[in-house]
């Protein structure tokens, strides 16, 4: 596991508004996105201590299910974050490797789309552009552990 970044925020955006200015400014955004944006209204700290750390980092070693992964993060000090730092991570993090894809580690259930299925974001790099895309997100869904996450230390 290693420090990704300190995010200080100046103000609380809402969800609507980043994308909007993601789309302006030309970065890509799912249509799942799109659909959640219009839902969220987390609480926002003004600080947050992000680190990436991967299933292995915690000791899995084979096919995990997210709810026992998010568990294990808990117990190590760590914990996800709302669903709108995904967001404004994407409009820090442009110089993204190309082929890179960065999972967001948001609460279950924090990103429902008007279908009424479950995501979990993604930022991915390539053909010239910066994405924010989603996985879908059941407890039961499963993550390998190489697959790296986004979350908080608290």
């Amino acid at each position: 596991m290693k420090k990704w970044c300190n995010l200080k925020l100046i103000e609380n955006e809402r969800a609507t508004d980043i994308v909007d200015d993601l789309i302006a400014k030309g970065f890509k955004i799912s249509d799942w996105i799109m659909d959640i944006s219009t839902t969220l209204d987390s609480k926002i700290n003004d600080h947050y201590d992000l680190w990436s750390i991967s299933l292995d980092d915690l000791g899995f070693t084979g096919p995990t299910k997210i709810k026992d992964f998010y568990s294990k993060l808990e117990e190590a000090g760590f914990a996800t974050v709302p669903p709108e730092i995904a967001l404004i991570l994407r409009k820090e993090y442009t110089d993204q490797p190309i082929s890179e894809w960065l999972r967001v580690a948001t609460p279950l259930n924090s990103m429902i789309d008007s279908d009424g299925v479950p995501h979990l974001p993604k930022l991915g790099s390539g053909l010239g552009n910066l994405y924010v895309e989603t996985y879908w997100a059941w407890p039961e869904a499963i993550f390998h552990p190489h697959n790296e996450f986004i979350v908080e230390k608290v």
